[in-house]
């Protein structure tokens, strides 16, 4: 039981995945046709999150969003989902939060295109 020393990837690669990773917030995103994935890592987001691993969301699960621009603060692009609670802190809130994905302006084009997917997804529940 414990003696078996092979290593096992919980995090495997899916095909036609695509990563992400917001550097100032270190952050890796990953994205494939069903699944949104969030991993966090640094001290930061340690004290804000804790050792939470990946977070996965079912992208057909997903009934809206929430993005704020970044400016005099850092940017968030929040998920919200069936039984997900939407924070209304603000800035505040949202970067506890663990359906959150916070960036800074040089991190936009990558928001966009998980923005996107998510609006596609959001899109194919009514068809």
């Amino acid at each position: 039981m414990f003696g078996n020393k092979e290593q096992v990837n919980l995090f495997p690669e899916v095909s036609g995945e695509k990563t992400f990773y917001i550097r100032n917030q270190k952050q890796t995103i990953r994205l494939d046709d069903n699944f949104l994935r969030i991993a966090r890592g640094g001290v930061m987001n340690a004290i804000l999150h804790g050792f939470d691993g990946e977070k996965s969301i079912l992208l057909n699960s997903i009934t809206g969003y929430q993005l704020k621009e970044p400016g005099g603060t850092v940017g968030y692009l929040q998920v919200n989902y069936s039984g997900s609670q939407e924070t209304k802190g603000g800035v505040s809130d949202a970067v506890k939060d663990e359906n959150t994905i916070t960036f800074l302006a040089g991190d936009k084009e990558i928001i966009l295109e998980i923005k996107e997917a998510i609006e596609k997804a959001i899109t194919s529940h009514d068809k």
